[in-house]
């Protein structure tokens, strides 16, 4: 790579990181990664007013489609960006500038991705696989995410499963109020808070044993009453994340929280209102996509392994396996990086231009990046 197409890259990667904006509200951030494509590339850029693609078009009966992210994190302070999500942008322009004069074969459509946060860009984003026609047996999808930890810069796949399935879960239970003197007047819904923050870890205990994998339902808060000390408590609220490995046993372990909900509510005289928010599938890897990205780094001498746990976080890329085969892996950020989602959390530049590199490497025939027009 050119040092100033490397340089482009970083500078890329820290205008995105000052632009950080929340899920769904990335209007600077979209601008500037189309002003970036069109004063730099010769791809062909479309914008849907909430999130952009452009088009490496050769004629090719086949189209990859690889996606980055370029949403931030909510934090108290305003939002940041502690995911990456701008270094996986300015990855993605990377290999757009890559792409410039190159022949691989088949046509490249980068797919640039808003809110993966809570869940709702990708699927907002596979509307692409209608407006281009894309289907399983002429395209599929590809895209990544750093991991601190990880040797910088090396592939981190894993067969079936990369991220779990989670939802987050919001219990209200209605009761009826009394004075505290009169308890029995009233109906308090504590008992069944309390009980209810203790069943659905262990209903997901049991499913794990049941199911042989990973599911987990984390109580993430729990509030009964008022600090009035003259009344007794009439409304309760709970807050859960459900998650799991696979995708029949998500599917069970809401099914018991359901059934868990609706017994002990009827047992307690309460009436209750169950939603669930940020919903993400499952991320789980095309065999023959992985085996063939596998064969790539082999062929290209790329360093990459495999995974024996799936990450228990989630990634919305997982909405797009419902349309095109897909595979989603990791690439190593370095084991000096502090873990996502935290305080100390950057995206390290040299990074971004490494992981354009391997896309490109991934994305080319035989065993050469892409050849010169």
């Amino acid at each position: 790579m050119e040092q100033a197409v490397r340089e482009r890259i970083v500078e890329a990667r820290q205008t995105l990181h000052e632009l950080a904006e929340l899920p769904g509200e990335e209007s600077r951030t979209r601008a500037c990664i189309r002003d970036f494509l069109r004063r730099h590339t010769t791809l062909t850029v479309i914008d849907r007013g909430s999130w952009l693609y452009a088009r490496h078009d050769e004629g090719a009966e086949t189209t990859t489609v690889v996606r980055a992210d370029h949403d931030a994190v909510p934090t108290p302070e305003g939002p940041r960006h502690l995911c990456g999500h701008d270094g996986h942008t300015a990855a993605l322009l990377g290999l757009a500038l890559l792409l410039e004069g190159r022949t691989l074969g088949q046509n490249v459509i980068l797919l640039f991705q808003p809110a993966e946060e809570t869940g709702a860009g990708g699927a907002l984003c596979c509307g692409l696989f209608a407006l281009e026609g894309l289907r399983p047996e002429n395209a599929r999808i590809i895209g990544c995410h750093n991991i601190p930890g990880g040797p910088l810069g090396t592939l981190l796949f894993r067969h079936g499963t990369f991220a779990c399935a989670s939802c987050g879960v919001e219990l209200l239970l209605h009761g009826s109020p009394a004075h505290a003197a009169y308890p029995e007047n009233g109906v308090n819904p504590s008992a069944a808070a309390a009980r209810l923050a203790l069943r659905l870890p262990a209903l997901a205990r049991e499913l794990a044993a049941e199911r042989g994998c990973m599911c987990l339902a984390t109580v993430v808060g729990l509030r009964s009453g008022e600090r009035a000390f003259g009344v007794a408590a009439s409304e309760a609220a709970l807050w859960a994340t459900l998650r799991a490995e696979r995708p029949e046993a998500f599917e069970a372990l809401n099914r018991g929280v359901d059934l868990a909900v609706r017994e002990i509510a009827a047992a307690e005289g309460l009436r209750y209102e169950l939603r669930r928010l940020d919903v993400f599938p499952a991320t789980v890897n095309d065999e023959a996509l992985q085996a063939e990205l596998e064969r790539r780094c082999r062929a290209r001498g790329l360093p990459w392994r495999n995974l024996e746990q799936p990450f228990r976080w989630s990634e919305d890329f997982g909405h797009y396996g419902r349309f095109l085969p897909a595979c989603f892996f990791g690439v190593g950020a370095g084991g000096d990086t502090p873990p996502l989602h935290t305080e100390g959390y950057v995206y390290p530049d040299e990074l971004a231009p490494r992981t354009a590199e391997l896309l490109l490497a991934l994305l080319a025939p035989g065993g050469e990046a892409g050849n010169r027009g």
